[in-house]
Order: C-alpha cells, then sequence, then structure tokens
C-alpha cells in the first residue's frame, strides 16, 4: 500500500474512533441515524484516502450508505387477527381441512411509494394461515428484508407468534438511513409455518 494512503487510512479510523465514543455519550440521536452517519463519514474518508479527490469521498460514502442499512431495526410492529378461520376458507373456496400447516401472502405494501433519505416507511403484510384438523394454533415466523439493485442491504429482525387459523395482517415502520442512496427499493415480505412459506414484493423510491 502507497504510504500516503496508508497515512490518510490511519486518520480515517483515528477519526471514526472519535464518533465512536462520541457516540457512546451522546443522546436524542436514533441508533439508525448514528449508523448511518458514521456510515457515510467512514465510507467518505476511505474513498477520499484511497484517490485524495472529492469524488473518491462521493463513492466512498456510497458505501458506508451500506454500513447505515446494517443497524436498521423495525419499529412500530404490530400484528392483529383480521378474518376467521372460516372467512379464509370461503375466501381461497376450501370445502375440506389442509392436510398440512399452509401460509399464504395475500399482499404485501411499502408506503409511502416516495420517501427522501432519514424518512419512515411503513411495511403491511397481509397474510393467510391454514391449519390441518385439530390444530388450533402453530408459531408464524414474520420478516422483511430491504433489497437494492439485487443487493440485500437490511434484513429485518424475524418476528415469531403463535397464530390461529385466520387472516393476519402484520404491520411495522422501517427508518431509511439518512445516507441511503436514492432509487429503487424492493421489499420482501416473507411469512413462514412449519414447512410452509410465502414471499411477495413490494417498492418504494428514495428521492434525492
Amino acid at each position: 500500500m502507497n504510504s500516503k494512503i496508508g497515512l490518510r487510512l490511519a486518520a480515517v479510523i483515528a477519526a471514526a474512533g472519535v464518533v465512536l465514543s462520541g457516540c457512546q455519550t451522546t443522546g436524542g440521536v436514533s441508533e439508525e441515524a448514528t449508523g448511518a452517519g458514521i456510515g457515510a463519514l467512514v465510507g467518505c474518508g476511505i474513498g477520499a484516502a484511497i484517490t485524495g479527490t472529492a469524488r473518491g469521498c462521493a463513492g466512498g460514502a456510497a458505501i458506508g450508505g451500506l454500513l447505515g442499512f446494517g443497524v436498521v431495526k423495525l419499529n412500530q410492529y404490530q400484528a392483529r387477527q383480521v378474518r376467521s378461520e372460516k372467512a379464509d376458507q370461503r375466501l381461497y373456496a376450501l370445502t375440506q381441512p389442509v392436510d398440512s400447516t399452509q401460509v399464504k401472502i395475500r399482499k404485501g405494501k411499502s408506503a409511502p411509494k416516495t420517501v427522501k433519505a432519514g424518512e419512515t416507511v411503513k411495511l403491511a403484510t397481509d397474510y393467510s394461515l391454514m391449519l390441518p384438523k385439530g390444530e388450533t394454533a402453530t408459531t408464524v415466523k414474520e420478516s422483511w428484508a430491504l433489497k437494492k439493485d439485487g443487493k440485500v442491504m437490511a434484513n429485518m429482525e424475524p418476528q415469531r407468534n403463535k397464530r390461529e387459523a385466520g387472516g393476519w395482517a402484520a404491520d411495522a415502520e422501517v427508518p431509511i438511513p439518512a445516507s441511503a442512496t436514492p432509487g429503487t427499493y424492493v421489499v420482501v415480505h416473507r411469512v413462514e409455518a412449519g414447512k410452509s412459506y410465502d414471499e411477495t414484493e413490494s417498492t418504494f423510491v428514495v428521492r434525492s
């Protein structure tokens, strides 16, 4: 490695350490916002250290945006039953009980469709749980992932809860890092129960 680049990187690492130590004592700033800011700062520093130019800083900041997504967590999670077992049976024209546990996502949604970096996106998953005769409830795993340009930006911590047969609505909010790169993002909605799972996608746009 070029000695000048090595010195620049050392300076960046030292600065990042100062930022991190400062964040430990700073109140009123969310973990997501802190991670996004550090990601952008460190990424910018690395880019500039390697190239020695402002353009390098911009490119590095994009890398830093990935770091910002690394600390994104679900907020305001809640779930409620929205259809009875009989209502779901009519919905899918089922005349006999299923032979094994099955889940089916009816709709996945993210809103608003356009946001700015630093804002919040609401996620909603409407799904049906069908259970075999004699089984009244089972554990269901609900999860979401964020992707951009085919790359996974963040995997939300899955929610596992006992569910009765019928239709369910799982809602949550996800903060978009202040360092998020503008463009189209894909939300992967996934529900699992036993050996059955289903996925669907929704999208939103982060504008510059």
